[in-house]
């Protein structure tokens, strides 16, 4: 049997404080999973070297990545149909889609307004997307975000086995739970499901950092700083009848 990595075993000390409690991932997936049939037409937005939507390319009718990096997209041997493209200028027809998936990208969006409107564009009507992003606002990204970027590098590949290619600029411009409904919202979608997800595992390395972020992370239950958790996830539909694009 493979051994646990010392986060996902850091997960499970934490699941047992907390019964109940799901990583963001978890999330992610429970929201997915229903949305994974044969007729639907899925874009991975930003999907890199992996992507979420490749490891149920199998499960759609049609799988397609797209992102900016071209190495990325050219190791990518799990999507076999691929673009690159920034979000904010898809190569896509309006309504080509019935799911857009955008994990782990948002925080590196310049321009996410521009790159909402894109999506939503490219969405059929009643066609979802499904996001997972950092919270700009939790220490943890406040911190990261403080270090220069020149040791930033460094350090992430240091202590969470990063490869230096897959470390890109972070730009946090939509990454609060309220700016990042509200620029949905304007693009014209609509909110399906909302997560705030705490997680100190990312603190797994070291054991009082570990118990530090867990405090933390149970200080978050009280609902006035439920908005201060580690991940935010989030399930949004463009309406069936879009008054803002004419048949």
């Amino acid at each position: 049997m493979l051994e646990l990595s010392r986060q996902e075993q850091a997960r499970r000390r934490y699941q047992a404080q907390r019964p109940g409690w799901r990583p963001a991932g978890d999330v992610l997936n429970a929201l997915l999973e229903p949305l994974l049939l044969p007729h639907v037409r899925a874009l991975d937005a930003g999907c890199g070297r992996w992507g979420v939507l490749g490891r149920f390319r199998e499960r759609v009718g049609l799988a397609v990545g797209v992102d900016t990096d071209f190495p990325s997209l050219r190791e990518n041997r799990i999507l076999p149909l691929r673009a690159q493209a920034r979000l904010e200028a898809l190569p896509f027809p309006a309504r080509t889609f019935d799911l857009v998936l955008c994990t782990w990208v948002i925080e590196h969006l310049p321009e996410p307004r521009a790159a909402f409107q894109e999506i939503a564009r490219v969405l059929k009507p009643g066609g979802r997307l499904l996001l997972l992003t950092p919270n700009a606002r939790h220490p943890l990204i406040a911190l990261g975000r403080a270090i220069p970027s020149r040791w930033r590098r460094p350090l992430v590949h240091r202590l969470y086995g990063r490869a230096p290619q897959d470390i890109f600029p972070t730009f946090y411009r939509a990454n609060t739970p309220g700016a990042l409904r509200r620029l949905l919202r304007a693009a014209g979608l609509q909110e399906i499901a909302w997560f705030e997800v705490e997680d100190p595992t990312y603190l797994a390395f070291h054991p009082f950092l570990f118990a530090l972020a867990a405090l933390y992370e149970r200080l978050t239950t009280w609902r006035p700083l439920r908005g201060w958790r580690l991940h935010l996830v989030g399930l949004f539909a463009r309406p069936l009848a879009d008054p803002s694009s004419p048949e």
